[in-house]
């Protein structure tokens, strides 16, 4: 696997503007509504390191008073991390991608916790959930989330919406050295 490119995904600004634009394309002000606490210049920065490398593109260019507004995605033809080069990642590589995952998601949740929240009324919550599945269930609830989901992953923010950060992992159980179940 090659370092840069996990190099270069591992920043979590870059992290937060790829998770993002995985829901679609958007706007720097679009990504800065959802990125609030990076500026913009820093913003700009790391867009810019990203389409470099050919991570994202620019969809459209738009002029608003005398401004040029692009509209970022990323790239279809090159994907972050193909199956090829995830299955090539040693468990070190895996593990610190998803530890820059749950720092954002730490971020995200101390700045929310922080602010006098609403925890009653809020959508706000937490759990670990057990489940014993067979592959075909499995698969199931892969596509039943995505189904739910797809309705939903476009939506833009409005007046009439809020915004709440749906956070999926799924877990198995480690193997043993020999490669069998723990009992």
């Amino acid at each position: 696997m090659k370092n840069e490119k996990i190099d270069l995904i591992l920043h979590p600004v870059r992290m937060q503007v790829i998770q993002h634009l995985s829901k679609g394309p958007a706007t720097v002000n679009q990504l800065k509504e959802w990125i609030s606490d990076v500026p913009q210049a820093t913003l700009y920065r790391h867009l810019n390191i990203l389409k470099k490398d050919n991570l994202i593109y620019i969809v459209e260019e738009k002029k608003i008073r005398g401004a040029v507004e692009r509209t970022f995605a990323l790239e279809k033809e090159n994907p972050i991390l193909s199956m090829e080069e995830l299955s090539k990642m040693s468990g070190e590589e895996h593990l610190k991608i998803f530890m820059t995952f749950l720092s954002n998601v730490t971020g995200q949740a101390k700045n929310y916790l922080l602010s006098n929240p609403d925890v009653e009324n809020d959508p706000f919550g937490y759990n670990q959930l057990d489940l014993h599945l067979t592959s075909l269930e499995l698969e199931e609830i892969n596509q039943g989330m995505n189904d739910l989901l797809s309705k939903f992953i476009s939506n833009k923010r409005t007046d009439e919406n809020q915004k709440v950060t749906l956070i999926q992992m799924l877990l198995p159980d480690p193997k043993d050295p020999k490669g069998s179940d723990p009992k």
